[in-house]
């Protein structure tokens, strides 16, 4: 709500304090009078205004702030980015500026637009967590259906894997579960998930162009095309080029 308020009103507040049972906000003008507080209700389970003083004598500053942060911007543009990664910085600046009336920097878009693709990703262990609900959901919305969770041998197994003969199995680069999947379909053909191999990679190699030849490598229809592409980021930085060779890129 302190964040559709700073929107709505372009007043720059801070949190003098905030914790698990308090807050106190203030405006960032140290002589402005706005002053809310408010406090943790155990038995109704909501933070409660107790005072505030709803009056500011100092200008409007539509610049993003303590509250109107990076992650806020990242969480309001989740399904966009969701819908379309591509989505540039500089466009996002343009849309905050035309939608919100906040002047944000590039670094601001920038962190924002990484938070919203982690958010999208996620880690690792949130969808193993949710296994048993997607199992249920399956039940659900395709009567019939045979799911079995957390079992070691499937004999009756209705997909008919056998060993894996004519399976892919992509990963997320998660060398324990794709090797315990191996176990069970020894024959399988391995694939990697891009999209996971390109996120570790520009946590180490910043910069657009990168991304974009990884996915002209990434998307080469033969050999000869794929390694003119390589040899261009070879050029460009030789370290990074040893670094994707070393994923196997064949799969």
């Amino acid at each position: 709500m302190l964040c559709n308020y700073v929107v709505a009103n372009g007043y720059h507040l801070y949190y003098k304090k905030n914790d698990s049972t308090r807050f106190l906000v203030k405006c960032c003008s140290g002589a402005c009078k706005f002053r809310l507080w408010a406090s943790w209700m155990s038995e109704e389970k909501y933070f409660k205004i107790k005072s505030l003083i709803n009056e500011h004598n100092c200008a409007r500053n539509f610049k993003l702030g303590s509250i109107v942060n990076y992650a806020r911007i990242g969480t309001h543009y989740t399904t966009q980015f969701l819908q379309k990664q591509k989505v540039s910085v500089r466009l996002l600046r343009d849309e905050v500026k035309e939608k919100f009336g906040i002047d944000v920097s590039m670094g601001q878009c920038r962190r924002a637009k990484k938070y919203a693709i982690e958010l999208i990703e996620g880690t690792l262990a949130n969808p193993y967590a949710k296994l048993w609900s997607y199992g249920e959901e399956i039940r659900r919305s395709n009567p019939g259906s045979t799911v079995k969770i957390d079992v070691n041998s499937m004999p009756d197994d209705n997909l008919h894997l056998e060993d894996g003969f004519g399976i892919s199995l992509m990963s997320d680069q998660h060398k324990g579960l794709f090797e315990a999947v191996k176990e069970v379909l020894p024959i399988a053909e391995h694939r990697q998930c891009a999209r996971h191999i390109v996120a570790n990679f520009r946590k180490r190699f910043s910069g657009v162009h990168y991304e974009t030849m990884f996915w002209k490598a990434s998307k080469a229809s033969t050999e000869p095309l794929f390694n003119a592409v390589m040899k261009e980021i070879q050029v460009l930085n030789p370290t990074a080029y040893d670094y994707l060779m070393e994923t196997n890129p064949k799969s």
